[in-house]
């Protein structure tokens, strides 16, 4: 009898790479996952991994027995779902987490109203950057993540996860005052000569400003790097540049302006991440349809649109 607890942690390792990235996605340590793997190998009689003193590699078992992993832990989440439903109870306890700009405009909102409606259902929301919070859903960590993804840089279609749309965001333009182009909507050419406050190269908003700017026949000259969108905004309120960011992102308070940015006009995508199977859960089910209500008040008909 296969256990599930190592079929996932076979499928770590088979996504990390190595036993130490896939110990610290589940939170455990190295030597554990390394005695789990040997228990799944003495319990199938084959070998599931190729070890040298360097690195570590699937055999053919292995990678065959991921696939059916993905299958199972599915499998095992729509059962669980399943079963619960006939109770029809939105009760117990359930982990979300939400990056900071969802969290201020719509998650946290949601999360009061779920408490509201459902005084039985203990919530707990962390804020985990979207990456970090995807793989903490697989590792059963938490229940649902917030994650998003810009146009021309998708995210990679993970097959252990079911993903819920929620929201369309714009990406703006952000200036300082006075600049020449603050008065209306500015494509991404009228920026080619300019110095860029952006995020750094291994976000998603750094690769999308990147691919689009070299679809526009040039590479942004940069001058200020940070993760932070706030900061980004200080900078480009210091005269360091101009930058973009999400329309949701916080920055009231700053002497900067801000105005769509055509040609092209780009978005974020945010949507809900759950374990795949487990949407069935009323539970689960109850949090996704509260998020989708609340993030749709921002909008007219859901999607943001560009409000100065």
């Amino acid at each position: 009898m296969l256990n599930t607890t190592r079929l996932r942690i076979l499928r770590e390792v088979a996504e990390r790479g190595t036993i130490i990235a896939a110990a610290e996605a589940l939170y455990l340590t190295p030597p554990a996952v390394s005695h789990q793997l040997k228990v799944l190998e003495a319990e199938l009689g084959v070998p599931l991994l190729e070890r040298t003193p360097r690195s570590i590699r699937l055999t053919d078992a292995g990678l065959r027995l991921v696939q059916h992993a993905e299958t199972i832990l599915a499998d095992c989440e729509t059962a669980i779902a399943d079963v619960v439903a006939l109770a029809g109870e939105v009760t117990g306890h359930l982990g979300l987490s939400s990056f900071q700009t969802a969290a201020q405009s719509f998650a946290l909102p949601a999360v009061a109203e779920i408490i509201k409606q459902y005084p039985l259902l203990d919530v707990v929301v962390n804020e985990l950057e979207p990456e970090r919070a995807v793989i903490a859903v697989k590792a059963g960590q938490i229940d649902i993540a917030l994650s998003h993804e810009w146009d021309f840089v998708p995210r990679p279609k993970d097959p252990g996860i079911d993903r819920y749309a929620l929201l369309d965001e714009p990406i703006v333009v952000v200036l300082p005052s006075g600049h020449p182009l603050a008065s209306g909507p500015v494509r991404l050419t009228d920026l080619a000569n300019e110095r860029w406050c952006v995020a750094q190269p291994s976000t998603t908003s750094r690769r999308a400003v990147t691919h689009i700017a070299r679809s526009a026949g040039f590479v942004p000259t940069v001058t200020f790097e940070s993760n932070n969108f706030r900061a980004i905004g200080s900078a480009i309120e210091a005269g360091l540049g101009v930058g973009v960011a999400p329309l949701m992102t916080d920055l009231r308070g700053l002497d900067i302006v801000i105005q769509p940015l055509i040609e092209p006009s780009i978005h974020r995508h945010i949507f809900a991440a759950v374990r795949r199977g487990s949407g069935g859960s009323p539970t689960i089910r109850a949090v996704l349809e509260t998020l989708r209500a609340v993030a749709g008040t921002l909008g007219p008909e859901g999607p943001l649109e560009f409000r100065p």
